[in-house]
């Protein structure tokens, strides 16, 4: 069923929702409050077991403020989406997310949204976690590392978060972890170097003082993207970028380096993963030179289109290949 713009709208009468109903979409309903009409005091429609809703996702709803003020809700949903309903304050009046089902959470566009849940208890079967545009948004529910079958975990846009909580990550079975555009974010999970299942790590524009974790990262990692983290990107070289041995994307900011005139640095003989297939860096201000040696050990260089493309860049800025020209420096890898 897909609801929109239905401005007479504002909640369900839970005694009238389709119990057969399994999938729902409202869009553009300016009016709609809430889901469930909270003033109704029974009890069988969408938290009973006849309910057989699998997909809900508001949207564009200005005026709602949560979707129960009881906490309840179909026990099958699988899947819940709500994106850009500014007056959204919690999902659930009593700070629970009462789905034992739920895989797929998609939360974007609530700026005054602070609290997700309390915890993830009784979700324990969540695989993807998606949160963006949430601006009082100051952690994530705790229990994130009892997570049975996590997937990935992404936080985009949400400067008021500062750091996981101390329990930390689920160390099985996570392959991507993203956070993105969250200013103070200052501090990676503890232990992220026991996530041996991940695979994609990007933080992208968070705290310039985000420090590198002290047990280093995953070194089963194929995508490793990091920006405006000067002093992870320094203790990174110093652990050892060789490290990475499965590492095939390699993308870098280097916001705040200014001390760096080669990638890699050659006063540190660093030499990038041979595995390596993709490897763009921007915004290192004062880079003078592409160290050569530091690639002499790649081997599994796919597209030389993205190689050429950054060869070119640096070309035009005066940047060159120190002891070796653009043009061998490609074909021999190619």
């Amino acid at each position: 069923m897909r609801l929109k713009r239905c401005p007479c709208l504002v909640c369900f009468a839970e005694s009238n929702f389709p119990s057969a109903l399994k999938e729902l979409v409202i869009c553009t309903c300016e009016n709609l409050q809430y889901l469930v009409d909270e003033k109704e005091n029974n009890n069988k429609s969408m938290s009973s077991n006849t309910c057989v809703l699998e997909h809900l996702a508001i949207m564009d709803c200005p005026s709602l403020i949560w979707l129960s003020s009881r906490g309840d809700m179909c026990n099958r949903l699988q899947c819940l989406i709500v994106h850009s309903c500014p007056k959204l304050s919690s999902l659930f009046l009593n700070a629970k997310l009462p789905v034992m089902m739920l895989k797929h959470l998609v939360i974007s566009g609530c700026p005054v949204l602070e609290c997700i849940a309390q915890d993830f208890h009784e979700t324990v079967d969540l695989e993807s976690i998606r949160i963006s545009n949430a601006e009082n948004i100051k952690s994530l529910p705790r229990g994130l590392d009892k997570l049975s079958h996590p997937q990935e975990i992404e936080v985009d846009g949400c400067p008021s978060l500062v750091s996981f909580e101390e329990s930390g990550l689920p160390t099985t079975n996570l392959r991507v972890l993203k956070i993105l555009n969250c200013e103070n974010f200052g501090a990676l999970p503890k232990c992220i170097n026991n996530l041996t299942s991940l695979r994609e790590l990007k933080v992208w524009e968070c705290s310039a003082e985000l420090r590198f974790p002290e047990e280093g990262f995953p070194t089963n990692l194929t995508s490793l993207k990091i920006s405006n983290a000067s002093r992870i990107y320094t203790s990174l070289v110093e652990w050892g970028f060789n490290r990475l041995t499965s590492l095939q994307t390699l993308k870098i900011g280097g916001e705040g380096c200014s001390h760096i005139v080669s990638f890699p640095e050659e006063g540190m003989g660093m030499m990038v993963p041979p595995s390596l297939t993709s490897i763009r860096i921007q915004n290192f201000k004062n880079l003078e030179y592409m160290y050569s040696k530091g690639f002499q050990q790649l081997t599994s260089l796919q597209d030389c289109k993205l190689m050429l493309v950054l060869s070119s860049h640096l070309f035009r800025k005066k940047i060159c290949f120190s002891r070796l020209s653009v043009y061998t420096f490609i074909t021999a890898r190619c």
